[in-house]
């Protein structure tokens, strides 16, 4: 008798716990009074107008469509089908978040929310390189940027074994090693807490970066004396600049734009092809209008608008490749010398920098 009473009381607890879970399940379940007229994520090509439909019920008192942060449609009294078109010209290509959020005639909120692509309405060409002379470079130097000034080349290096040997010199491009001035090298290094990434030049200035601390040094270009120090949330890869603004890799898709004085993001960009994103963007090369940047653990560079990051061409440097790696590491480090219109490329540990001409 005890026990059938204790059963008793043991599924009156349980009861009295579980219902109120099954009351506000009951609550989540009512269907929202808008919605998207489509279940699945969508993609399109830049330049595309595609109509995004809108179903709503009677119970709905008003929506707010919108795309990432910008709303671009409010309706109060919906009808039973509203459609927005939404022409990308208007949009970059990228990863978008369609957002609705919606509210009906009692005052309850409801959200949806869905995901868009815009891939890029061109088709890569092919390009390759070819080799038209060869230089030393010395195979103790992990290479993360490679620049030039005035027909100057600049090279900053990584430290992977937290050794201390990241640095940025004027290198001799003819040895392969720091130009000497006098008993001393043109060169400046980090200590072993950071890890040197891309650099550049703009306004008599040399940037670099820093792979995960998160600081970027500003050197004077001519003696790499530190003048200063910017911050900047995430990691830091590839650099170079267009003669006006700085412009950033992180590793992913994304670049990013930032002013000169205060390294602020001023506008971002998504580097996509037709087909989807290109991730593991390196170090990158302002040349002639576009940036070039190496695809991180592959034999490509990659060639794309830096208004809008449509890709216009991938560039096959498995030859150069074989010939310069040795037993060094992935390609890495482009230089564009303006005056003389040569290209430079190299990589991590290579034994070699080569001069190369573009075959499209």
């Amino acid at each position: 008798m005890k026990k059938i009473i204790i059963w008793i009381l043991v599924i009156g607890l349980l009861v009295g716990f579980l219902a109120p879970l099954v009351t506000k399940d009951e609550l989540t379940d009512v269907a929202a009074p808008s919605t998207f007229g489509f279940k699945e994520n969508l993609a399109t090509s830049y330049g595309q107008t595609i109509p995004l439909p809108i179903a709503s019920t009677e119970q709905a008192e008003q929506f707010t469509f919108s795309i990432n942060d910008s709303i671009v449609l409010e309706v109060k009294n919906p009808k039973a089908k509203e459609l927005y078109f939404l022409n990308t010209n208007n949009w970059k290509p990228g990863a978008y978040s369609l957002n609705l959020e919606t509210k009906d005639k009692d005052g309850q909120t409801f959200s949806e929310q869905r995901n868009l692509r815009i891939l890029s309405d061109l088709k890569p060409e092919r390009w390759k390189v070819k080799s038209v002379k060869s230089y030393p470079h010395n195979t103790k130097y992990y290479t993360q940027g490679l620049t030039f000034l005035n027909g100057q080349l600049y090279e900053s290096t990584g430290d992977p074994n937290q050794d201390g040997s990241s640095m940025v010199a004027l290198m001799n491009l003819q040895t392969g090693e720091p130009i000497s001035n006098g008993s001393k090298a043109s060169q400046i290094g980090l200590d072993a807490s950071k890890f040197g990434e891309g650099i550049t030049i703009l306004n008599g200035e040399l940037f670099q970066l820093t792979w995960k601390n998160q600081q970027c040094f500003v050197y004077d270009a001519k003696s790499l004396s530190l003048k200063k120090e910017f911050s900047y949330v995430g990691e830091g890869w590839g650099l170079c600049t267009d003669g006006k603004e700085l412009i950033m890799s992180d590793g992913t898709e994304r670049i990013t734009f930032r002013n000169p004085k205060t390294f602020e993001i001023t506008r971002t960009i998504e580097v996509y092809t037709n087909e989807g994103p290109v991730p593991q963007l390196n170090e990158l090369e302002y040349i002639d209008g576009y940036v070039y940047a190496n695809i991180y653990s592959t034999n490509y560079i990659v060639v794309f608008e830096p208004l809008l990051g449509r890709v216009i061409a991938l560039i096959d440097a498995t030859q150069i490749v074989n010939e310069g790696r040795g037993n060094g590491e992935v390609l890495n480090g482009i230089a564009w010398e303006a005056n003389s219109k040569k290209l430079y490329l190299t990589g991590k540990y290579w034994p070699k920098l080569f001069e190369v001409n573009i075959q499209k």
